[in-house]
């Protein structure tokens, strides 16, 4: 028996029957023009749609034009010029027997009412209360503004339905405009649409209600809720149930979509990799007990089938969002039918190609796979065969070179790859030693699966030299030596000095060094962070949780500042506190003298010394260049990676794919 089977049965949702349990629930793509989607967006569900899901949703569409958006390529479904787009993508996603379900939103105050310069104008908000996390003021809609929003959403649903779409989800989580009309946070309104919870319910049915008016009964509708906002004051899981009740028991909805969050606790909406497992799905198992036998969605954390398929099997929901698993691989349904589990790429949680992009107004794409929003260009059937194989060596075992030998023996070339560590991984396999982080090693695993199965030569403890290159007789050489840290105390942000003056009394250690022999750092341990990445806090939780002291010294506004929008900072900081981390922002190391390390504020110079028996220096890297210009006297050479310049493992990945595509 098939092990992920209760995933393969379809499911009657209002008047749509799908065709398997999968699901891709809203995600921003940010690839609009004129804030309408672009045939960009419908190559994305397209792909997603070929690859086996049974329903894809839209990214979110504003429904009124109070609703611009976090940023200008935001997408606005109330304009009838989306209905050309939509009917493409009906189309698209119909060919493959999957099925599509435009999301349907207001933002409320989570926007920028300055953004764009020709739509400057008050958010809409129940109460006339700020954003907490943009801190723009809302105006209290009047009953003429909640007219206009119900016949909005009707009008959304409308285009959607004229266009061949299948159905249409009212969205009132994550703090959007309807959420915070559910929330008693945000709804202290006393008229007929606050107080009680069927009172704040009353918004959400009226506008569902309007999308059923006008598009019928064979036309699904649902509704998204964040059963709680882990805020206190809003919705708790017991207020939650009673909302599902009371949404059900309004005979409009044809299922219930179950996540949770607002705006400013989105970090359990989209978990990062620090948290493991699958957070929501109680409160869909709850949900589902209260819903009346409304089938029910959860989503959250599901990378693998077999948690989807448990889910199911367990009665927890009926449907599960593998969202991010989808970006990762938009073809694990397909490849897990076609017995060919072993080439899924998993998602690892990272959320550095998603949600840092997106929060940042960027296009989605994706650290594992740089196909995502290139699918016409770097898509399934794109990659083609080579006319000519060549021999190819790839120098360098990290994710730029794994990914390049793999990229080029798929093509058919004769692939050896050399790597002078004795595994492979670079320094994503250090990365994964750190606490919470060892999702990493699932990116390696997947890529060396891929190594295998392209039958890549590879050889690991081997130092390439060009003595050894001119035996190897390659037609092609592809670099990926990676970078090394500097241990001098360089800053950019203190250019003037050459590092840090008295850096010799003290034991000066990289990352990677004390990552694994963390004995090296003695006992107290400074860490000097000009990164604002992941590394220097991760170590920092490392080495204290191994009962070292540790302090964390940056010059930045607030140390971690790359990864706030990757979500991780709201999970990281209370670890780190929890440990007895001490964060110092907004401070240098001035020097080290016989009394420890000088911590010195960037603003007016005061001073303090601390003693420390090392310190470990998250700075600066260099290339290892060292074979570059005698490969490129002798061979054709293709350079990826951090060896090009050191950077993420994102730029990584997408380098090795294109050289491997290039050769």
């Amino acid at each position: 028996m098939d092990k992920y089977a209760p995933l393969w049965e379809p499911l009657q949702v209002g008047p749509v029957t799908l065709k398997n349990r999968v699901v891709v629930t809203p995600h921003a793509l940010q690839y609009a023009e004129h804030n309408l989607m672009t045939q960009q967006s419908v190559d994305y569900y397209e792909e997603r749609a070929k690859g086996g899901a049974g329903l894809i949703f839209t990214e979110a569409q504003a429904v009124h034009p109070t609703s611009a958006g976090l940023a200008p390529r935001t997408t606005q479904g109330w304009k009838t010029e989306v209905i050309p787009v939509y009917e493409r993508l009906a189309k698209a996603v119909h060919k493959y027997g999957a099925k599509v379900f435009v999301d349907l939103s207001h933002f409320g105050v989570e926007d920028y009412n300055t953004m764009h310069l020709e739509s400057w104008r008050a958010l809409w908000s129940p109460s006339g209360l700020p954003s907490t996390t943009y801190n723009e003021i809302g105006r209290a809609m009047t009953h003429d503004d909640i007219a206009e929003l119900v016949a909005a959403f009707a009008r959304t649903a409308r285009n959607a339905q004229v266009a061949g779409l299948d159905g249409a989800e009212v969205h009132a989580a994550h703090g959007y405009l309807l959420c915070s009309f559910l929330s008693p946070l945000t709804n202290i309104r006393t008229d007929e649409y606050g107080g009680s919870t069927q009172n704040r319910c009353r918004i959400v049915i009226e506008c569902a209600r309007a999308v059923r008016e006008q598009c019928g009964s064979d036309f699904a509708v649902g509704v998204r809720l964040s059963m709680t906002e882990y805020a206190p004051g809003g919705i708790d899981a017991d207020e939650g149930e009673r909302i599902v009740k009371i949404l059900a028991n309004s005979a409009i909805f044809d299922y219930l979509s179950i996540s949770a969050g607002n705006a400013s606790s989105f970090d359990h909406v989209v978990s990062p990799m620090s948290i493991p497992g699958t957070p929501l799905v109680e409160l869909a198992a709850r949900a589902k007990k209260a819903a009346g036998g409304l089938p029910v969605l959860t989503a959250n954390g599901v990378t693998e089938l077999s948690v989807a398929a448990d889910i199911i099997a367990e009665g927890k929901a009926d449907l599960v969002a593998m969202t991010r698993a989808h970006i990762a691989d938009p073809h694990l349904v397909n490849k897990a039918l076609a017995g060919r589990e072993g080439e899924i790429r998993h998602c690892v949680g990272a959320n550095q190609g998603c949600i840092n992009r997106m929060a940042k107004g960027w296009s989605l794409t994706c650290t594992q796979n740089p196909a995502a929003g290139r699918e016409k260009t770097l898509g399934l059937g794109t990659l083609k065969l080579s006319e000519k194989p060549k021999k190819v060596v790839v120098i360098g075992g990290g994710p730029a070179g794994m990914r390049a030998a793999e990229t080029a023996a798929s093509r058919g070339h004769n692939v050896i790859l050399l790597e002078k560590e004795d595994r492979l991984g670079g320094q994503i396999k250090y990365a994964a030693r750190l606490a919470t982080r060892g999702r990493w090693a699932v990116m390696i695993h997947d890529m060396e699966r891929k190594l295998e199965l392209y039958n890549v030569d590879v050889r690991t403890g081997v130092d390439a030299t060009i003595d050894l290159l001119r035996e190897l007789e390659p037609d092609h050489v592809v670099l990926a030596t990676g970078s090394t840290w500097r241990t001098d105390g360089y800053s950019v942000k203190l250019a003037g000095r050459p590092g840090i003056p008295g850096l010799d009394q003290v034991r000066v250690l990289d990352p990677i060094e004390a990552i694994v022999y963390p004995e090296r750092c003695g006992d107290r341990v400074l860490i000097v962070d000009d990164t604002g990445d992941y590394l220097a806090l991760g170590l920092a939780e490392t080495l204290a949780k191994q009962g070292k002291s540790v302090e964390v010294v940056t010059a930045g506004l607030f140390a971690g500042e790359n990864i706030l929008y990757t979500l991780d900072i709201g999970h990281l900081y209370p670890r780190l506190y929890a440990a007895g981390v001490t964060v110092t922002a907004q401070h240098i190391i001035a020097e080290v003298n016989s009394e420890g390390a000088v911590v010195t504020r960037i603003w007016d110079g005061a001073s303090r010394s601390t003693p420390v028996d090392s310190i470990v220096t998250v700075m600066l890297r260099d290339p290892e260049t060292a074979l570059l210009a005698s490969l490129q006297a002798e061979f054709d050479v293709s350079v990826v990676g951090d060896v090009l310049a050191p950077r993420r493992v994102d730029e990584a990945i997408y380098e090795g794919e294109m050289a491997g595509r290039g050769i």
